[in-house]
């Protein structure tokens, strides 16, 4: 099942569909990633919930909480993209 749910989430994101309209270009893709793979667990906290310094600390937490969990964490790029949006985004 699981399997399934990631082919048809890259599926989208190859094929260029939008999950939501990004304030910016350059953040299309850390929305993309931030409503994809971490909405996958729970439900998406609103960027301004944080400062940019406790979004990074909250990724890492993720981060070592998906490993724990076996599944594949974020790699560098998304979650570079991730903290990007967040931080664009945060109080």
């Amino acid at each position: 099942m699981k399997r399934r749910l990631w082919g048809a989430v890259a599926c989208l994101l190859v094929a260029g569909v939008s999950l939501g309209a990004p304030s910016t270009d350059g953040q299309e893709a850390g929305r993309a990633v931030f409503q994809v793979r971490c909405g996958l667990c729970h439900q998406l906290p609103e960027p301004d919930a944080l400062s940019p310094r406790k979004w990074h600390r909250v990724l890492e937490l993720m981060q070592r909480r998906m490993k724990q969990a076996d599944m594949v964490p974020l790699d560098e790029e998304e979650f570079a993209q991730v903290l990007d949006y967040l931080s664009a985004h945060a109080r």
